[in-house]
């Protein structure tokens, strides 16, 4: 340890001492993790906190003062250093390190070669050879408590290519750090009390949400359900504290609440609704399904290409071209929507078009909107399952009635675009994202059915008991109790870095 090194830990501890309202934090590791997402991109950022990231960070860059004393908030432009070879100093030892074995042995892992040799790879120099650096990177430092995770933290943008982000993780690694696991740095955010159960969820939805529909409707869903929690719990604290004062101060053993029996089933009321409409959630709650259907040319791939803007799905005269259904996704109106060109349904013996037949039957009748394209030659077709129909090729026949479009002109294409943002704004009403876990619905069945068996000739404090550990269980709900089972679904849906 040189002199700097020890002034900084002096510091470091001046501060903790001087500074008690500072939390401690629950956790004694250090953790690493990179944020952004996996590929190529013009930046890439490596999150490392806990109680030695600074100080790990420190480690591998060149300017190690800069970090030392930077302050919550600043920034620092520097290099990173590749690991030293002392790191390799005992041959056949590898000091627990998983990135360093025995010298001449790789046991077959890529990252792993010959003491002394880099062959290419720039995590591992010989000493005094090279004098590499691995990248130039700003690291953005942020002192406990004052950072998401309320631990110190540093976020270390680099260039994007997958290749360093990957040598920075090893190397934060190789002097310490742990990779994280999913949604670790949000539950040691939430665990420090720097964000609560609803921003855990949030963070969650913001993260994997894609559409601006979705995004809003799932938070306009998590506040909603926070809120029906907030309001019943609110209640029955308050149904709590009568109870309390019948019991301190009443004149009878008798309970007696103006509309208990009312209040008690309001609570019920509030919380069977949040139970039912969690239940009522789409199955694919961030798109809606739209499928082309009918007979062969009546230019179902030619609607699906003009909707998609492009060249999709191949289009021929010859009947039967499309013996597979062929998917992709649009956005209507801020609405992600699959669109699915269906094989063209008729009598065949030829056993793959007619498994593409049933292929595409089956994703029609799953599919939330089904438009039967017609053709001049029949304008009237018997529809199934609630399908819609839509009249293509009306640049032959002039055709004007109900939903109708000529794919090869373009005309009536925007009309379709506002026809299905209507019809997905209608059903999008229908529906929500409101959802529970397997461990929420169990504790709010039983704080329903505890409820529902309670009435004023029960005993007085088992009425009150009976009551506060309803109170207890949707405090867990929301995050003032909260269980470990809550806690890993909701932090287990993350991504690493988050």
């Amino acid at each position: 340890m040189n002199l700097n090194e020890k002034i900084y830990r002096k510091l470091k501890f001046a501060l903790h001492t001087l500074a008690p309202s500072m939390p401690l934090t629950l956790f004694h590791d250090t953790i690493v993790a990179i944020s952004t997402a996996e590929g190529r991109a013009a930046l890439s950022i490596v999150r490392i906190s806990g109680a030695d990231a600074i100080e790990i960070v420190s480690k591998i860059v060149s300017e190690p003062e800069a970090l030392w004393v930077a302050r919550t908030g600043s920034s620092v432009y520097t290099q990173i250093q590749p690991p030293p070879v002392p790191l390799l100093e005992k041959e056949g030892v590898n000091n627990g390190n998983p990135l360093l074995f025995k010298g001449g042995a790789n046991n077959g892992n890529p990252l792993l070669f010959k003491e002394g040799a880099n062959n290419g790879n720039p995590l591992l120099f010989k000493e005094g050879a090279g004098g590499g650096y691995i990248d130039d990177v700003v690291i953005h430092i942020f002192r406990a408590p004052r950072s998401f995770t309320g631990e110190d933290l540093c976020e270390i943008t680099t260039h994007g290519s997958p290749v360093i982000v990957r040598q920075v993780l090893a190397v934060l690694i190789a002097h310490g750090a742990r990779e994280a696991e999913p949604g670790e740095f949000s539950r040691r955010a939430f665990f420090n009390g720097k964000i609560g159960i609803e921003d855990a969820e949030l963070i969650s939805i913001k993260a994997n949400a894609v559409s601006e529909r979705e995004l809003r409707g799932a938070e306009l869903a998590v506040h909603e359900k926070f809120e029906r929690l907030r309001s019943a719990y609110d209640k029955l604290i308050a149904l709590i504290a009568l109870v309390d004062g019948e019991i301190d101060f009443g004149d009878s053993d008798e309970i007696e609440i103006k509309d208990f029996s009312f209040r008690v089933e309001e609570v019920v009321h509030t919380l069977n609704t949040l139970r039912r409409d969690s239940a009522n959630r789409r199955e694919n709650a961030s798109y809606f399904t739209v499928a082309l259907i009918g007979p062969p040319n009546v230019g179902k791939s030619s609607i699906f290409n003009a909707l998609l803007n492009f060249e999709r799905s191949i289009v021929s005269e010859t009947p039967g071209t499309t013996r597979d259904y062929v998917e992709a996704f649009i956005e209507v109106d801020g609405f992600r929507v699959k669109l699915i060109d269906t094989a063209g349904v008729r009598e065949t013996e030829a056993s793959l078009e007619a498994r593409g037949i049933a292929l595409g039957s089956d994703a029609a009748r799953h599919a939330d909107i089904s438009l039967r394209v017609t053709e001049p030659s029949d304008r009237s077709p018997q529809v199934t399952n609630g399908s819609v129909l839509l009249h293509n090729k009306t640049d032959l026949d002039g055709w004007k009635e109900s939903l109708h479009i000529s794919a090869l002109t373009g005309q009536g294409i925007e009309d379709l675009h506002q026809w299905l943002a209507d019809e997905l704004r209608v059903r999008s009403s229908e529906f929500n994202q409101m959802s529970l876990s397997d461990a929420e619905k169990v504790k709010l069945e039983a704080v329903i059915k505890r409820l529902e068996t309670l009435n004023t000739e029960l005993e007085t404090a088992l009425l009150a008991e009976e009551l506060r550990s309803s109170a207890f269980e949707l405090a867990n709900l929301l995050g003032k109790n909260v269980g470990e089972d809550s806690i890993n679904y909701i932090f287990s849906k993350m991504c690493i870095g988050k």
